[in-house]
């Protein structure tokens, strides 16, 4: 029987993938032979195309600069060819107080270059110079003609610099009075003489903007020392000389420019990417489509009787769940199978609650067993200790003090009530204020300042203690020389209870403040502390969020912590009766 049922399954198997390699095999190659050959002409159609674009943008680019910079033949034909307007530009330049004739020369000479410079929207201005000792130079479009260096000196280091040994070269600069950006072209003349043509740097780059194929396409313009003159886009020239990135480049014989656009790779990708992309998805689709008529054919191909031959053993086998229900059909193949999935899930879903009874019970029995200590046993033991030193030392030595108030404050804490009365708060932590005494000697005093009529006001037990052991450890012990004062001031102001709580301890460093008080207004515990991050938790769950805790310290002169609690006069009536007493 059971070889029966193995070639049985072993049949159903085969079949299946028959049909699946039927339906999935033709389609499948189809698609990716097209996919395929898809990618590859795309690839090859988008790189050609990236190529002959960028060639086209770089041959553009190169033409318009060279326009701009033809001017400097112009003005080479004027100022280093014409001996005439040469000795009118050294004449000006070298006299000191310039007469009639002077201004007469310089209007001529301002003819040739403010010309240029009103007719090119991408010439900034134009400088002629000749050294000179008064450091002057010719500048367009100035009304007066003259300037001295200082107006504008970033060019004159750099023509000292290559005045011997370069007839032209350019850089790019920013100018100091205005903040503009220049590119700034150098060209050497007889006399040491230099024509220095600046060209508006932001136009240059609006026109190479205009001229970008992509929007993530970085172009570049460099001199002949390989520094970039002009750039736009994201990338440096560096990272688009890396391996993420494309570079065409061209260089201009002319002028030793050099011309570089860079595209990333992914824009020659981009279309081969999508291509796949649809492919896969094809691929996918049919896959799927493959898959659900195959399983289609092999059900339709095989007995329903052997799926519920199937079902039963193992149903046999115990595994079910109650949330399946069972419903109503015309197939009853198919309601048996619903109730044998049942079933399955059923008594699997029963073997895991009763796992977790087991571990609730077991985890309640423990609890159990934990509870059983009587709390007060700590409180018994303790009155015992006292007891024997008194015994043993046969009178009252300040340990039984201390045991004494410590027995006051555990008695107050085990009670079950969550507030107390002021005058059994403040009991409680003059106990505990007697105990640090014993511990630090006269290293604090505490003052009190509160009238009788509060006394009687009910507030969460255990608000002060905190308060003053946050001021003993954090302020006055680290305080450096004298005797801490400690001033607790409890006072009542329309229908809200104040307290306030001064030291003059060490005090809190303002980022250490500043994280402290953000920790409380999020409700985050912090390193240090803890005691004020609880109280102020206990007491926003108490009273809500009209209850208030404020801090306030300078470094070296103490801190002061301010409670608001919201209070009625009901509460005070009801103090008197509903609190205990540790008498």
């Amino acid at each position: 029987m059971e070889e029966k049922i193995m070639r049985q399954r072993f049949y159903k198997h085969k079949y299946f993938y028959n049909m699946l390699i039927k339906f999935l095999l033709p389609v499948l190659l189809s698609i990716t032979v097209v996919g395929g050959v898809g990618t590859a002409v795309g690839y090859s159609y988008l790189k050609t195309e990236l190529d002959q674009t960028n060639q086209k943008l770089l041959q553009s680019t190169l033409y318009s600069t060279e326009l701009m910079l033809s001017e400097l033949e112009s003005l080479m034909l004027a100022f280093d060819i014409n001996p005439g307007i040469i000795n009118k530009c050294y004449h000006v330049l070298n006299t000191e107080s310039l007469g009639y004739q002077e201004h007469q020369d310089l209007t001529t000479i301002e003819t040739f270059i403010n010309a240029p410079v009103n007719a090119r929207q991408y010439i900034d201005s134009i400088y002629i110079y000749y050294p000179n000792p008064y450091n002057r130079f010719i500048r367009s479009n100035n009304r007066g003609g003259m300037l001295g260096i200082g107006i504008d000196e970033g060019w004159l280091e750099s023509y000292q610099v290559h005045k011997d040994k370069d007839k032209t070269w350019s850089e790019r600069r920013r100018l100091g009075t205005t903040g503009r950006d220049l590119i700034t072209v150098y060209q050497m003349m007889d006399y040491d003489g230099v024509i220095i043509l600046n060209l508006d740097a932001r136009y240059m780059k609006e026109l190479l903007d205009s001229a970008k194929v992509f929007s993530n396409q970085s172009v570049f313009i460099c001199s002949q020392n390989g520094d970039v003159l002009l750039q736009t886009g994201p990338v440096s020239l560096e990272e688009a000389h890396g391996k993420d990135s494309v570079v065409y480049s061209m260089d201009s014989e002319r002028y030793q420019w050099s011309y570089q656009s860079a595209i990333p790779k992914i824009e020659f990708y981009r279309l081969p990417l999508l291509i796949v992309r649809y492919t896969f998805v094809c691929i996918l689709l049919v896959t799927f489509l493959g898959i659900l008529l195959a399983y289609a054919a092999t059900r339709l191909s095989y007995c329903n009787f052997e799926t519920l031959q199937e079902l039963m053993e193992a149903a046999r086998e115990g595994k079910d769940i109650h949330e399946y229900e069972v419903k109503e059909s015309s197939d009853y193949f198919a309601y048996i199978t619903r109730q044998m999935i049942q079933n399955f899930i059923e008594q699997d879903f029963l073997r895991v609650q009763l796992s977790e009874r087991k571990y609730k019970l077991r985890a309640t029995e423990l609890l159990a067993m934990q509870s059983q200590m009587n709390p007060h046993f700590l409180y018994n033991t303790l009155e015992t200790v006292n007891w024997k030193i008194m015994e043993q030392t046969g009178k009252r030595t300040a340990a039984n003090d201390m045991l004494e108030d410590l027995s006051e404050i555990l008695v107050y804490s085990l009670d079950e009530r969550e507030q107390a009365t002021l005058e059994q708060e403040i009991h409680v932590t003059e106990c505990y204020i007697k105990i640090l005494k014993e511990r630090y000697g006269e290293l604090f005093l505490v003052e009190w300042s509160y009238e009788e009529e509060v006394l009687a006001i009910p507030v969460v037990k255990f608000v002060l203690q905190p308060l003053l052991e946050n001021a003993v450890n954090h302020g006055i012990r680290e305080k450096e020389g004298g005797t801490g004062r400690i001033r607790i001031k409890i006072f009542v102001k329309g229908e809200k209870l104040h307290i306030h709580v001064v030291d003059n301890g060490a005090g809190i460093e303002k980022e250490k403040l500043t994280r402290l008080r953000k920790g409380l207004e999020e409700g985050r515990l912090g390193d240090s502390h803890i005691g004020i991050f609880n109280t102020n938790k206990r007491l926003q769950l108490a009273y809500g969020e009209s209850c208030q805790m404020k801090i306030t310290s300078r470094k070296g002169e103490g801190t002061v912590v301010m409670l608001v609690i919201p209070m009625s006069r009901n509460e005070v009536e009801t103090a008197k009766n509903d609190t205990f007493s540790l008498n």
